[in-house]
């Protein structure tokens, strides 16, 4: 009987045949253990601007959830402060303001507490409620303010020219010719102010309402310098006006204690900023939900593992990994067999 023999060498198993192939133990005295898995990075370059994108997503979409959770704990607060408020006054109106006690000191300590809540809502350093108790969380901090006098109904047939003079060194020109709609007056002056990084508008009354940077705004001191031709303002030399912040929501907040009728009116506007809070509170909630879904997605469409998916992976290549060993070490073991015995064994691993 015809016998055939097949070398099987110390570092690796040649056959013969059509198909080579070629099989790297490691070294005898580490044949039955095991490597440790390790942490490899696989880089597809087809996907790699994919995942930038969806990584640098998922992180913008946990900023905005921490965002609108500081805005929603702070609303929380806010509305429980109001409803106090709400509660000394109708106390108030119902038995007279001397027979509620500490009727002013709670009152005070309560719109204290909120405006001190407001400035310290804060996410990257910047406020994610403002004073009229909106979500603000794509903006930068901006405060809108109004110059006293300064509205197109006033005076309207009257032509003057005014100069506004910004504590920080700039000025600019308002023309009112007596004639042509203030709006359009305003529209000139807007896009003269966007180079000094400010904005004008006007209210539903004719207010001319300005906005600028928080730290712009603190730089003017809450003055600026008007100087007319006597109609609006008086000609002559630059007149220092306060500005008037617009709106100034809760810190506009005053409780007329005087009579019956004043506790009502402030009861109302109290009643007002209840209504918002409770408006806002859904609106961040809606904010938190949609949120969370688009993170969602974006994990999905990364194929991301859980945490048992991970373990699940690693115990099946643990277990591919030893049957391999195994059949190895057995090949090992039979290192004098026939060809055709190598071929089998090596078959069963496949």
């Amino acid at each position: 009987m015809g016998m055939s023999t097949g070398e099987v060498r110390p570092h690796g198993i040649r056959l013969t045949g059509q198909e080579r192939t070629t099989v790297t133990p490691s070294r005898a005295s580490d044949a039955g253990k095991l490597p440790a898995p390790k942490t490899s990075r696989y880089t597809d370059a087809g996907n790699t601007s994919v995942y930038s994108i969806s990584g640098v997503l998922l992180s913008q979409g946990q900023q905005q959830a921490t965002a609108v959770q500081i805005a929603a704990k702070s609303l929380q607060f806010v509305g429980k402060e109001l409803t106090n408020i709400k509660r000394d006054l109708t106390q108030a109106m119902n038995q007279g303001t001397d027979n509620v006690p500490n009727l002013k000191e709670n009152l005070t300590r309560s719109k204290v507490q909120i405006e001190a809540v407001l400035q310290q809502s804060r996410f990257d350093g910047k406020r994610v409620i403002d004073n009229e108790l909106n979500l603000k969380l794509n903006g930068e901090d901006v405060r809108r303010f109004s110059i006293p006098g300064l509205n197109i109904n006033r005076l309207q047939n009257k032509a003057e020219q005014i100069r506004l003079d910004f504590p920080q060194g700039s000025s600019v020109m308002i023309q009112f010719d007596g004639s042509s709609d203030g709006r359009r007056t305003v529209k000139m002056l807007d896009r003269n102010l966007i180079p000094m990084g400010m904005r004008a508008s006007v209210a539903e009354d004719g207010t001319i309402v300005f906005e600028a940077k928080e730290n712009a705004y603190k730089q003017m001191e809450q003055k600026v310098g008007v100087t007319g031709q006597g109609h609006r303002f008086p000609a002559g030399q630059a007149n220092m006006l306060n500005l008037k912040s617009e709106p100034d929501g809760i810190a506009e907040l005053r409780f007329d204690l005087s009579s019956r009728d004043g506790i009502k009116q402030s009861i109302s506007k109290v009643n007002k900023h209840l209504q918002k809070t409770q408006t806002s509170v859904e609106q961040a909630k809606q904010y938190q939900s949609d949120v969370d879904t688009q993170m969602q997605s974006m994990r999905n469409q990364l194929h991301l593992l859980s945490d048992e998916q991970i373990s699940q992976k690693l115990a099946q290549f643990n277990k591919v990994s030893e049957d391999f060993s195994k059949t190895f070490q057995a090949l090992n073991v039979q290192a004098n067999v026939h060809r055709h015995t190598v071929v089998a064994l090596l078959a069963d691993i496949y």
